[in-house]
């Protein structure tokens, strides 16, 4: 009998190898779940109306990063549903990834608010102009960029190394043509977000901060030819 859990997902074209959780996805729960802790954990409880409002403004920066940490999980998550390896590289592997999304919860809130106070004007950092210090000088945003794509690259090189490792055990899952050709476009996107990453610090590194942003507007465009790049070897397959 399949737990219920799992049973939306059992409509997927991807069998699913595993339909209990292993013990690292117990411990992964346990991490995702504790990096949104430390998220609630820096709302304080307000003293005044003011402050209420403040945080009431604060509030989309924090659902932008729990949304994050949710798709992160989700892709940790469909990928031992589909694999269910455990073995010593992909616990390793998986542990490093636990440890960059630990790392990267506050300086990717401090980004969300950074870009929603410059779009807005309302100030989400009301310590900081109490005390009369500048959030953000000109000189350290090409060093923020940096942060934020050398973060994002290690998850998605990770998640790269992962889906590349389960190749090795392609015939031992005995992985069909439908699976195989996800698996490689899983590797493909996996590489090219972490490229992006790699183009977007290279921009940063040699100060032209404007177009370093630009490349995460490339995503959507490889993420649509990605998908069509599997459906066309999927169909080549299935002739």
């Amino acid at each position: 009998m399949k737990a219920k859990t799992f049973h939306l997902l059992q409509y997927e074209k991807f069998r699913h190898r595993s339909e209990e959780l292993l013990r690292i996805e117990a411990l992964s729960d346990a991490v995702f779940a504790f990096s949104v802790s430390l998220l609630v954990a820096s709302l304080e409880v307000p003293q005044t109306f003011s402050e209420l409002k403040d945080i009431m403004y604060a509030a989309i920066p924090f659902f932008a990063t729990v949304a994050i940490i949710f798709l992160l999980w989700y892709q940790q998550y469909t990928f031992f549903r589909h694999y269910a390896l455990n073995d010593l590289k992909i616990i390793l592997l998986n542990l490093f990834y636990l440890a960059v999304i630990l790392f990267y919860v506050y300086p990717l809130k401090f980004l969300f608010s950074l870009l929603l106070a410059s779009w807005t004007g309302i100030d989400l950092f009301p310590r900081a102009t109490e005390k009369g210090l500048q959030v953000l000088t000109t000189n350290d945003f090409p060093l923020l960029i940096i942060i934020f794509g050398a973060g994002y690259f290690c998850i998605w090189f990770l998640l790269y190394l992962m889906h590349k490792h389960v190749l090795r055990f392609a015939a031992k899952l005995e992985l069909n043509s439908y699976e195989l050709e996800y698996t490689h476009k899983e590797i493909r996107g996996a590489l090219w977000n972490a490229l992006v990453a790699v183009l977007s610090v290279s921009f940063a590194a040699a100060g032209i901060e404007w177009l370093a942003g630009i490349c995460y507007l490339l995503i959507p465009v490889l993420l649509i030819i990605n998908h069509q790049l599997f459906t066309r070897n999927l169909r080549r397959k299935m002739k």
